[in-house]
């Protein structure tokens, strides 16, 4: 992170347009609307928090008891303390090369070569083959990097027996951290199709369980010749600084945990509790040295539980290096005031799966291949644009210390490019449909390497969303006034994020929600709870909220067709139906009817469970009225005689 910002005073409402409104007499009907949805683009995803729990998903920790295996002898690789050279690494400015991109991840271990296992056969002389009490063959290996607060072995495999079995752990300790062989294997082809033909492809790296020694463990099933077995350890990562952990200052470089005197723990504001949640302490290695960031579980539209992952391309821009990713989760303070962590901390290793790396808004967007610990929340995000001078916050490991919070708003919009060869980058100001970044200035805390990836967040009727993820910036504890610079979400999201995201459920049904605009006598419905929650924070003293009105699927499900939704900017209002005959002939006759995508699926004929909406034409507004409910449709027959009654159009549902 670190990056100096050359910036120009931005200005402009980020919010898009205000509201739309419902087609004239004649039109096909409609109802009102807000902001974003304007454009003719599809609407967008309901992407609101969801909390795992123990009953959606099962936690299965990699870590084992130790079993005492007779006749089991680790040979032993030292490596000396780190020389003079080596020294000098660990307190340069850190940096990951990615062609025209820039930044600075926390730099918290070097790459060591071992000449002793840099090939096949200085390992196969160090081990010393025994049966194990599985009825195969087990051998061990142990290295130590001398002072190390943490080691990760790079072992580089050429061939390995499927049913194998490799553990790490800490001479001495109860517990062993277990790999199958099938998951290296699979990662390493993960490696390969991204096409990395490199050696570097081919390296598994174990997760640092602290010392400066670890111990390796290879088993091979009864009937498998241990010779098949080809790996090597050409070298190590040397943990020079510890993960969440404060630790004495005892040169003039900071210690990892010793983040600036500004920060201040989430710990002390509950109200974030629950967000910080969604944000995870992250260590990955490149070329031989490894690095930390800030990362956000993501929810999507579904509620899947499927573990997404956003954070900066700066730190992981290739998979490769997101083979190598551990994360730690709950990783904050016990209490306000101190720097003790919680016992819930949990490391979560087996590497991501990258899917997405966008330059232009230094986005990086990943599935985790391994599930996050019980209590971990996925967060919501929206895909409008941010509004200028919105309340904003961020949730960050700062230097890799405890979660921090920092309060503020956001300041403006601008695009943003490298500066050179260097760790910085400048932006220049620009009006919010061609700003690629945001910026946000806080009045608590700061930023600092290692808070790179982290999620900018605002919240919208109570309810927190993600809105961009940290490239770098000015702030500091010295220069609170610094901007820093956010990748716009909704930018990644347009771009190649919604095909993950906006990946709607066709088996469980979601909400409808309707709005009444005093303002046009119309109404407004949406599936989406972020298009929902935006209405009532920005236009609450205008639309108000009714709630839920009936229930659709999200996405298509067996026997529902598509309601095709458009907006009418002639008389700001929306446009639904069921009819692809009837859209097609608005699209033909009404030019000026945008047509906006599939707002949600019903049946057009009577399903399980399913309820009949009716649709009615007010003469008066030339908009249209749905709803599900028999009572609410005789009510309107009888007092209001502007409205034509125009009978069921479709089925929906009255409950999920």
């Amino acid at each position: 992170m670190g990056m100096a910002l050359a910036l120009v005073a931005c200005g402009g409402d980020g919010g898009g347009g205000d509201r739309a409104s419902a087609p004239a007499a004649g039109d096909g009907g409609g109802a009102t609307v807000v902001g974003a949805a304007t454009s003719a683009a599809a609407p967008v995803a309901l992407i609101e928090p969801l909390v795992r729990t123990a009953l959606q998903t099962q936690d299965v920790s990699p870590f084992r008891p130790r079993r005492s295996e007779r006749g089991l002898m680790a040979s032993q690789v030292v490596l000396p303390p780190l020389d003079e050279e080596e020294r000098r690494r660990t307190l340069m400015p850190t940096a990951i090369s990615l062609g025209a991109e820039s930044g600075a991840p926390t730099r918290i271990g070097i790459g060591r070569a071992i000449p002793a296992t840099s090939s096949r056969t200085g390992v196969t002389a160090l081990l010393d083959w025994v049966p194990s009490s599985n009825g195969g063959r087990i051998a061990a290996l142990t290295f130590r990097s001398t002072n190390a607060s943490g080691v990760r072995l790079g072992l580089l495999v050429r061939d390995l027996p499927m049913a194998a079995v490799v553990r790490f752990h800490v001479p001495g300790s109860a517990t062993a951290f277990e790999v199958a062989a099938r998951e290296i294997l699979d990662l390493i082809q993960r490696n390969l199709d991204a096409g990395d033909t490199t050696d570097a492809a081919r390296t598994y790296w174990s997760p640092d369980l602290g010392g400066d020694e670890v111990t390796m463990e290879i088993e091979v099933p009864a009937g498998v010749d241990p010779a098949t077995t080809d790996l090597s350890v050409p070298s190590l990562s040397h943990i020079h600084r510890r993960l969440g952990e404060p630790q004495e200052v005892r040169d003039p470089s900071r210690d990892l945990g010793d983040s600036g005197a500004c920060q201040r723990n989430v710990t002390c504001d509950p109200a974030y509790e629950r967000e910080s949640r969604s944000v995870a302490l992250m260590s990955f290695v490149d070329d031989g040295d490894s690095y930390t960031c800030t990362g956000t579980l993501m929810n999507d539209r579904a509620s899947s539980g499927t573990p997404y992952f956003l954070t900066a391309r700066h730190c992981i821009g290739q998979q490769t290096v997101a083979s190598t990713l551990i994360t730690l989760w709950f990783a904050r303070a016990s209490a306000c005031a101190n720097a003790i962590p919680l016992p819930s901390l949990t490391l979560v290793a087996g590497g991501a799966t990258l899917l997405y790396a966008g330059a232009d808004t230094d986005t990086s967007f990943m599935r985790l291949n391994a599930t996050p610990p019980t209590g971990a929340i996925h967060a919501g995000s929206s895909p409008f644009a941010a509004e200028l001078f919105k309340e904003v916050f961020t949730l960050h490991h700062p230097s890799g210390d405890l979660q921090k919070l920092n309060l503020g708003y956001l300041w403006g919009f601008a695009s943003c490019t490298p500066s050179g060869a260097s760790d910085t980058f400048s932006c220049a100001n620009a009006s919010p449909t061609i700003a690629n970044y945001l910026l946000a200035t806080w009045q608590q805390g700061a930023t600092e390497a290692g808070s790179s990836g982290s999620g900018l967040f605002t919240r919208l009727n109570g309810t927190s969303y993600l809105i961009g993820q940290l490239r770098g910036g000015a702030s500091s504890c010295v220069n609170r006034i610094g901007l820093d610079g956010y990748g716009r979400f909704d930018r990644a999201y347009q771009a190649a994020l919604s095909q993950w995201l906006n990946r709607a459920s066709d088996t469980i049904r979601t909400p409808v929600f309707r709005f009444y605009n005093i303002g046009t006598a119309t109404h407004f419905y949406t599936t989406d709870a972020v298009e929902r929650d935006r209405t009532i924070d920005k236009y609450g003293a205008t639309f108000i909220y009714e709630g839920p009105v009936f229930h659709a699927y999200g996405a298509r499900a067996t026997g529902s067709s598509p309601v095709h939704r458009f907006y009418n900017p002639r008389t700001n209002s929306h446009f639904y139906t069921i009819s692809d005959s009837e859209r097609a002939n608005v699209v033909a006759r009404y030019p000026w009817f945008a047509f906006e995508g599939t707002g949600w699926f019903a049946n057009v004929g009577a399903g399980a469970g399913s309820m009949p909406v009716f649709r009615f034409y007010n003469t008066w507004t030339g908009t249209h009225f749905y709803t599900i409910s028999a009572a609410e449709r005789d009510t309107v027959r009888q007092r209001y005689p502007q409205f034509l009654y125009e009978g069921a159009v479709y089925e929906a549902w009255t409950a999920p």
